[in-house]
């Protein structure tokens, strides 16, 4: 995540980068890097053990997103999935979604895990749970490609993702600037996350929702917007 001070300098360029390659600090050509490999598994186990699943749950350890695709910067994370089969995970099956949400955001507000100035994010995804098209799924405990990422036409100067960041940052900027309540911050969030969600599932990491929202991360509007939020609970909680 970007720091503070970042988000609160003002930055206009587009943050989005296409290239012809993938990572080379992450990929040896369109293979994993094995000292990458070694450190993504021993997070993900330690995740795995520090969660309190039962290993005979874990199916594989998978990395996704911008680091498994052609659209990466310096600012994307390494998305690490646990792909878990629940129906071998005992005790209250019908909560079963939101500890494993709790336990992810617990364990990025406790841990800060970077790989060569990336930051780890770890998430546990459900096997049922389909890799949206066109993006890369690489599987880290078989070191191999589950499906290559393809090279695609991009138009990263579109101007309906200016369009629509901008948008975003008075939105946001405006709901900070008159102390809006809680409720209105929880709306925006969720049509962001079912933006991105429509995004990916329709064109995968180049989709036009999901660049908007990249920009929106890279730029620290996401981090502004939810230090505000925490800071206002907390002093509404205070006494």
């Amino acid at each position: 995540m970007l720091s503070f001070k970042k988000f609160l300098e003002e930055n206009t360029s587009s943050t989005l980068e296409y290239h012809d390659e993938l990572n080379p600090k992450i990929w040896d050509g369109m293979q994993l890097r094995k000292d990458i490999k070694a450190k993504l598994l021993d997070i993900g186990r330690t995740w795995v053990e520090w969660v309190g699943l039962p290993e005979s749950a874990v199916e594989d350890y998978i990395l996704v997103g911008g680091n498994a695709s052609y659209a990466y910067t310096s600012y994307s994370d390494i998305d690490l999935h646990i792909l878990v089969d629940k129906r071998k995970i005992d005790n209250c099956p019908n909560l079963i979604d939101d500890y494993l949400k709790d336990k992810k955001q617990l364990w990025s507000l406790t841990h800060d895990i970077t790989i060569l100035g990336h930051d780890v994010e770890v998430y546990a995804q459900d096997i049922k749970e389909p890799v949206p098209p066109d993006q890369g799924a690489y599987s880290v405990l078989n070191d191999q490609w589950i499906t290559e990422p393809k090279h695609q036409e991009v138009n990263l100067e579109d101007p309906s993702i200016e369009k629509k960041v901008t948008e975003y940052i008075e939105k946001i900027d405006d709901l900070i600037s008159s102390n809006a309540e809680d409720e209105s911050f929880d709306k925006l969030k969720e049509k962001l996350r079912n933006m991105r969600s429509s995004g990916l599932k329709k064109s995968g990491e180049v989709s036009i929702e999901n660049m908007v929202f990249k920009e929106l991360r890279n730029k620290g509007y996401l981090d502004k917007m939810n230090a505000y939020i925490k800071s206002t609970q907390d002093k509404r909680l205070s006494l």
